[in-house]
């Protein structure tokens, strides 16, 4: 018998220059980096005696029968100390395999040992007679104990594939299949030499995938960031929870103290008791306006704060903006100007949420740090000035400056003017409220909206900032003046000119705090409504099932059951007379996105506290117009 020994050749050079490589350039101290070297050194040795005895058997009769029995044998013991470096190599990756794994393994590797032991003495495995190579009768065997031993192991490495991240394990089955593959092709094709060449590729595999000292500071890193992502998510979380709460029990409080004083305003004659009360509403406002700086940084920062399109009226939210801000304006003296191009577009697509939320940030900076003079919001939409939107393509660019005549921005601070808690000259505006949080957020907006802003300044003289955002025009019909449509416009906003009424209508206000539902009750006199009320969801079930309402105002976060799972008990009860009443839900759960995520959960309708009355009025005028 001849065999061909080319693959055995090649595999040897392969292992020198790998043994070459990990003593010299590649070189490393960890226990899986000798353990492969180890492997390489008993492949080249494997490899060199199998040559040996090729040779042997090929030229039989020239070496005696005893000397080939030796050299065979000892091909044998280094096949078997090769497979038993390659499982302990795996075993190195998997600490978690059970001690009986381990057992199991050594026991196959024991078993082949004896069984070319035993075959000194028996030829079961393979003899010579007259320098010819002859197999015993039961050969095989040798093979199959190997492929048993690879089998367990590769038990082994599924069993503990969670001590690895995937790669590593997909890498590591291929370690073991290769010499596998090309053991089953040399039982078959049994005059080619192939073993030796498939643990060569299993080495370069566990060398270059695995040990290599930029791949394991790589695998190191990446389990590393991947440990960091799980404890940022965490902590994500909890301060997601930590803001829901603060909001919550901050917003609670602020309900009730502004409802009161909003009917003190209301209800009373006395001009001093007015004079005190509107100081506490904008002290309250205040507050309010801080806390919600401070949970849109926390929506932004989560990545969760939504751009939600619509069709809008450009007038409408330049109108809000001049309503929340003319009072301040006039309290400090101060000229407040609001323009835009008449034959502007009156109607677009896009978020008029955020849109008012950065006209009204930049006008509430403006009026902040102007002491004299006056703020003035100029506005208009150039359709030749394109602006790129990844999702709707070229867009015209709604243009909004804000202009003031304050104290300015030195050039140097520049730069800091958008950082979040950021104030400048600190010591200079101390007097002046603010977290220095307005700006950065409305950085952060402008760019959610794939817009840009830009701001020119002259150290006391005043500013200019500028916001270009793309829109989409829905309606090419002319805007008109504001000045002229505000004055025409009857303003609705003011307290008590609302000629809403609904007398016979059935109301049920669900609160477990008791001077929330005296606020409530107090916004909706007038209406002639009958207001029935209920401390907790268990009480509000009850009522609901003898007495017919015409909407209901459900508070969330109670004690025991929630108003979630009291609406759905109201909703779910197919014996329930309000089982399709209107159902609001009123929360001082300001955080990320919670008005869609209340009407996904089937409300009608939404309202955050502190509950103001134009918004209160507004939605029960909606609901029960159509009732």
């Amino acid at each position: 018998m001849y065999y061909n020994i080319s693959f055995d050749i090649a595999a040897i050079l392969v292992l020198a220059v790998i043994a070459i490589g990990m003593s010299t350039v590649l070189y490393t101290d960890t226990s899986g980096h000798k353990l492969v070297r180890r492997y390489v050194y008993s492949v080249i040795i494997c490899a060199i005696v199998d040559i040996i005895t090729a040779y042997t058997i090929c030229y039989g009769s020239m070496v005696p029968d005893p000397l080939n029995i030796i050299l065979n044998t000892i091909y044998q013991y280094a096949s078997v100390f090769c497979v038993a470096v390659a499982m302990r190599t795996i075993l190195n990756y998997y600490p978690s395999a059970s001690r009986t794994s381990i057992i199991i393994n050594r026991t196959l590797l024991y078993a082949q040992a004896a069984f070319v032991t035993l075959n000194l003495f028996t030829g079961w495995l393979f003899t010579f007679e007259d320098g010819v190579y002859i197999h015993g009768k039961i050969y095989y065997i040798a093979y199959v104990l190997s492929l048993l031993v690879v089998f367990h192991m590769l038990v082994v490495v599924v069993k503990n594939r969670a001590d690895r991240p995937a790669t590593i394990t997909r890498i590591i089955i291929l370690f073991l299949f290769l010499p596998t593959i090309f053991t089953v092709i040399q039982m078959i094709f049994s005059s080619i030499l192939l073993i030796a060449f498939g643990e060569a590729f299993s080495a370069l595999i566990m060398l270059f995938a695995l040990e290599t000292p930029d791949y394991r500071a790589l695998m190191k890193t990446m389990n590393e960031l991947e440990i960091a992502r799980e404890e940022a998510n965490i902590a994500s979380r909890a301060k997601s929870d930590f803001l829901a709460n603060m909001s919550h029990e901050i917003r609670t409080p602020i309900n009730g103290i502004l409802g009161m004083n909003t009917m003190i305003l209301r209800d009373c004659d006395d001009p001093q008791v007015v004079e005190y009360a509107e100081n506490i509403r904008i002290a309250g406002n205040g507050l309010l306006s801080i806390i919600n700086d401070i949970l849109d940084l926390s929506k932004i920062e989560s990545g969760r704060m939504e751009i939600l399109p619509a069709n809008y009226e450009l007038f409408s939210i330049m109108n809000d903006c001049y309503q929340m801000n003319r009072m301040r304006a006039s309290e400090k003296g101060l000229d407040f100007i609001m323009e835009n191009d008449p034959n502007m577009p009156a109607q677009y697509y896009g978020d008029e949420v955020t849109i008012r939320q950065i006209m009204n940030n930049l006008i509430s900076n403006g009026i902040k740090y102007t002491k004299e003079g006056s703020v003035t919001v100029s506005v208009s939409f150039s359709e030749d000035d394109k602006v790129y939107d990844p999702d709707r393509g070229e867009q015209g660019a709604l243009l909004i400056a804000v202009s003031d005549t304050g104290i300015g921005i030195k050039e140097e601070d520049l730069d800091n003017l958008f950082k979040s808690f950021t104030r400048l000259e600190e010591s200079r505006n101390r007097h002046i409220e603010g977290t220095g949080l307005g700006l950065n957020i409305t950085q952060n907006l402008v760019s959610m909206m794939n817009g840009t802003i830009e701001v020119t300044s002259e150290y006391g003289k005043g500013s200019v900032f500028t916001v270009k955002i793309p829109q989409k025009v829905v309606s090419h019909k002319r805007m008109g003046d504001f000045d002229t449509r505000q004055k025409e416009r009857v303003n609705s906003d003011i307290i008590g000119t609302s000629t809403f009424k609904a007398p016979g209508k059935k109301v049920l206000v669900v609160d477990d705090v008791k001077m929330n539902i005296l606020v409530f009750t107090g916004l909706l006199r007038g209406t002639e409504m009958t207001i029935d009320s209920a401390l907790s969801g268990p009480a509000a079930i009850e009522m609901t099932k003898n007495t017919k309402y015409d909407i209901i105002f459900m508070d969330h976060l109670m004690p025991g059951m929630d108003g979630i799972e009291a609406f759905h008990m109201i909703r779910d009860d197919e014996g329930n007379i309000n089982r399709d009443t209107p159902v609001v839900v009123l929360t001082a759960n300001a955080i990320v996105g919670m008005r869609s995520s209340y009407l996904e959960e089937g409300f009608d309708e939404y309202l955050s506290k502190p509950v103001e009355q134009k918004d209160l009025l507004k939605v029960a005028e909606e609901i029960l117009g159509d009732r």
